[in-house]
């Protein structure tokens, strides 16, 4: 299926302009846009299309007060300025503070669903574009992400910066299916990855059939057949089915990693799987972290590849790269400080 969404391009006597969001909503916006929110996690994506100068609320979760992941979030760790804006809701708790969101009177509100929008655009009286922040496990996902990037472009005067940030986004992928396709067919290793955060940490059973850093690498997820309604989020297995598998190397997301450390503790035959006992098993920066980092998983993709196959990525120094990913995404090198709140790029012991 590919998702196809108007932009809309026609401007009315008042100055504004039609947009059709990701619902398929027709909604008027200014035609100038100098104040915004975003709520259901979209700030990310308003720093990402370089606007973060108009935003004037965050939600909670965005922040670095008791409960906040503000210093685990690399749009927030490159712009701190935003913690101290006003609070506008939590997307964690499905919160939305109406109240706030008028008193800011912005042009214009992003939010993550149809019901969502309509509740803040009835309250409000403020145009509110439901944009799409969820996960690109799939080719149909991407699609539908990179459209909604170039809506919110539309939205913020950035079109060009829209377009920058998908031929970024492509050019990685063909870069690390480059690398990858042929050596992947000699390459029988089997791989998993244990802890995938999902509206928090989880333990080792927590996974991904569709885990966009295996598939753009052409790893041989061992859940890659595991049946799932929502191919964004995780799943859980059974403890006996991943020592079924038996993975050859496992990835820890290390936001999840004491939750990991506590199950190989209360379930020893973990120690028994192929990649603990071998030394295989390497930490990675959690994908989903108050909703979808797209940064963090194109810098997750080049540290698996760099592991499964050494060879391919000889001239990548992941670190590196990450930071280069930072930059492009986020304006800002963040991979020391995304290192010190989660561990970094490294072999770990669980």
């Amino acid at each position: 299926m590919l998702y196809v969404f108007g932009l809309g391009n026609s401007s009315s006597s008042n100055g504004t302009v039609t947009i059709t969001d990701v619902a398929g909503r027709t909604v008027q916006v200014p035609a100038q846009v100098d104040k915004v929110v975003g709520t259901g996690c979209s700030a990310r994506e308003i720093v990402y299309l370089n606007a973060s100068d108009k935003i004037v609320g965050i939600e909670k979760t965005e922040t670095n007060f008791t409960g906040g992941w503000g210093s685990q979030l690399p749009y927030m760790i490159a712009h701190p300025e935003l913690m101290s804006l006003p609070i506008v809701g939590d997307a964690r708790t499905n919160v939305v503070n109406y109240e706030e969101i008028a008193k800011l009177k912005p042009d214009v509100v992003f939010a993550a669903d149809s019901s969502t929008a309509e509740d803040i655009q009835s309250k409000t009286g403020i145009p509110t574009v439901v944009v799409y922040t969820m996960g690109v496990g799939t080719k149909e996902q991407m699609e539908k992400y990179q459209n909604s990037l170039k809506i919110m472009g539309k939205v913020l005067g950035k079109d060009e910066r829209a377009q920058e940030l998908i031929t970024y986004i492509n050019s990685c992928e063909e870069d690390l299916n480059k690398r990858t396709k042929d050596a992947a067919s000699s390459n029988n290793a089997t791989v998993y990855v244990g802890g995938h955060a999902y509206r928090g940490s989880h333990g080792i059973t927590s996974t991904n059939a569709f885990y966009p850093p295996f598939r753009l690498v052409n790893a041989n997820n061992v859940a890659s057949n595991v049946t799932t309604n929502d191919t964004s989020i995780a799943v859980q297995i059974d403890k006996e089915q991943l020592i079924n598998w038996n993975p050859d190397v496992i990835f820890i997301e290390e936001s999840s990693l004491a939750s990991v450390v506590n199950d190989t503790k209360n379930y020893p035959q973990y120690k028994d799987l192929n990649a603990v006992k071998n030394g295989q098993v390497y930490g990675l920066l959690s994908y989903c972290l108050y909703s979808y980092n797209k940064d963090i998983l194109i810098a997750d993709a080049y540290y698996v590849g760099k592991v499964l196959y050494p060879e391919q990525f000889s001239d990548v120094n992941p670190e590196e790269k990450a930071d280069e990913i930072f930059v492009k995404f986020v304006g800002k090198p963040v991979y020391s400080q995304m290192k010190a709140a989660q561990g970094g790029f490294k072999k770990i012991e669980i």
